[in-house]
């Protein structure tokens, strides 16, 4: 055999032992080189409070010790905190899809603005068009002057839905984000109950960046 070819044979081997050893590399990594998830962040700019009502709260019957007779308790509300324990993000729009679930936890108070619009959930997403949000409402409990203790808040639905429009589109690799914002109707019944029923929409998205 002569130079010029042993030269053939000993590049050609070195060439199979490196697609080789790439080969075994990709196959044993459990790291994905190109993710192709990106990034959905959910954040939640001011919430107005509309109190509805007379904030008149009838605990009862409430008695008078002097009196004896049936009263009401004049209501102020110190706070009402409401926690969002999970996000859904759809991508068509329909809630008849399952969609994407994120675990979380946030609490806020709906009495109380916001110094900078906190975040809600972030988590890393298929690539698609995000058309609808939908926040879980695991619990609301409200503080109110004069009465021991948090008061239970019902929140007719639990599932807060909101429609995103136009879509945001979430890329492989980059990051989107989506701000809401709304108007929180508390009614007090003569009953003594509470009911809280927001009413969100996007206030501003960004673009993959």
């Amino acid at each position: 055999m002569d130079l010029a070819t042993r030269k053939m044979v000993y590049y050609g081997l070195v060439g199979l032992l490196i697609a080789g050893s790439t080969i075994a590399l990709f196959q044993a990594s459990p790291v994905q080189f190109l993710p192709k998830d990106g990034t959905l962040s959910i954040y939640l700019a001011d919430i107005q409070p509309d109190i509805q009502g007379n904030q008149v709260i009838s605990f009862g019957p409430l008695l008078s010790p002097i009196s004896q007779t049936p009263q009401g308790l004049s209501a102020s509300l110190l706070s009402l905190n409401v926690t969002i324990d999970s996000v859904t993000i759809h991508s068509n729009g329909d809630l008849n899809d399952a969609g994407m679930t994120m675990n979380t936890k946030f609490t806020f108070d709906v009495m109380k603005p916001f110094d900078v619009s906190p975040l809600i959930s972030s988590a890393k997403v298929p690539v698609e068009n995000v058309t609808m949000v939908s926040l879980h409402v695991g619990s609301a409990t409200a503080a109110v002057k004069g009465l021991v203790g948090l008061q239970p808040v019902k929140v007719p639905s639990e599932e807060l839905k909101i429609p995103v429009s136009p879509a945001v589109h979430v890329k492989a690799q980059m990051t989107s984000s989506i701000v809401i914002s709304g108007t929180a109707h508390i009614v007090f019944q003569g009953n003594g109950s509470i009911i809280l029923t927001p009413v969100l929409h996007v206030e501003r998205t960004t673009e993959p960046q």
